[in-house]
């Protein structure tokens, strides 16, 4: 390796390393507010606040890395341009085409941890997060309860009594007194244990009794139940059905549903898009002298949201079936790509082809 590659290389990825870090900041900031929000209404757990934001890093890398290699790329080459290093190399021999290929062997790593990102990480993370909120939800009452004494239902409304309650959740001699539409019901059974129905929190009692009425006013009701199900205030569930983020590659690759392929394209295409969006941060980073090093960071930002929106409005059209699925997303790294690989120079020359023709 030449030295002015390895001077090249070391400035591509310290300036790589610190865009991650700053839009990692970034992003994670905004998550965990988010969070922490969600944890203080009540519909996330706050003992899995932090677990929960550690497997959003993958779905936030998918967006990120595009970014990071497009102003990385950016900056790195732009400061070179500034400070007209770029000029003295040009004199010696080395154009565009060495920059290309220089550019090219740095996003190669970062394209494939791109690929490892949206191929696998970011399905076993959603659903790893899925699961993982289901669990602390169905925990979540459990933590409030106190073996052997009288506990206070959500709400106020009534209170819950086990003898035992064990590692799993399974409770023994459950006791429970709750008002419901100004109907007062008493209910004891041997055994209890809490599940998930219908997206809902229930408290399951088995072989127990029910009274009802024994406030007087009413008429006192008893019955012998074999199994009681009955749903808790607050303690519904954010979700529980399966996404289809969830959904290995593999089972995508075999799947003929429209949906999925959509989807498959798009895991496929984001890897695609570093390599593309960095090839075109090399041609972004020509300024002028008196431009400075971010005279077109804004153009670049923009660019990164039209490339990202026009991948998602495609990718919404393949879904409704108004855009062919063999065309699908690559149309748009492959137009961003020729646009970053062709110069205003080639399209003159061609021009002036047409026009000798």
């Amino acid at each position: 390796m030449r030295i002015l590659d390895k001077y090249l290389y070391k400035e591509l990825t310290a300036t790589f390393f610190a865009v991650l870090a700053v839009l990692l900041l970034i992003t994670f900031g905004t998550e965990a507010t988010r969070l922490l929000a969600k944890a203080v209404d009540g519909t996330l757990p706050a003992s899995i606040v932090f677990q929960v934001l550690l497997l959003q890093i993958p779905t936030a890398l998918e967006l990120i890395l595009p970014l990071v290699a497009l102003l990385s790329v950016m900056l790195a080459m732009g400061r070179l341009y500034q400070d007209r290093e770029v000029v003295v190399l040009n004199s010696c021999g080395i154009g565009t085409g060495y920059f290309q290929k220089i550019i090219t062997r740095f996003l190669i790593p970062m394209l494939l941890l791109t690929a490892v990102v949206t191929l696998w990480l970011t399905p076993w993370a959603v659903k790893t997060e899925r699961a993982l909120i289901a669990e602390a939800q169905v925990a979540a009452p459990l933590a409030g309860l106190v073996e052997g004494r009288f506990n206070s239902l959500p709400q106020s409304n009534g209170v819950l009594y086990a003898q035992n309650i064990g590692r799993d959740g399974g409770m023994t001699d459950v006791w429970i007194r709750f008002v419901e539409d100004g109907r007062d019901q008493t209910i004891m059974a041997p055994r209890g244990f809490f599940e998930w129905k219908q997206e809902r929190l229930a408290l399951v009692l088995l072989n127990g009794i029910s009274y009802e009425g024994l406030l007087g006013g009413e008429q006192l009701s008893v019955r012998e139940f074999e199994r009681f199900d009955g749903f808790l205030p607050e303690l519904q569930a954010a979700t529980t059905k399966p996404r289809r983020q969830e959904k290995n590659t593999s089972d995508l690759w075999r799947s003929q549903n429209l949906e999925e392929k959509a989807m498959l394209q798009w895991r496929l295409a984001v890897p695609l898009s570093v390599l593309v969006l960095g090839l075109l941060a090399l041609k972004l980073s020509k300024t002028e002298p008196r431009q400075g090093r971010f005279a077109k960071l804004f153009i670049a930002i923009v660019l990164y949201v039209f490339y990202m929106q026009s991948m998602i409005t495609i990718d919404d059209w393949v879904k409704a079936g108004n855009w062919p699925i063999e065309v699908g997303l690559w149309v748009v790294p492959v137009l961003f790509l020729v646009f970053a690989l062709t110069s205003p120079k080639n399209w003159r020359i061609l021009s002036k082809l047409k026009a000798a023709k």
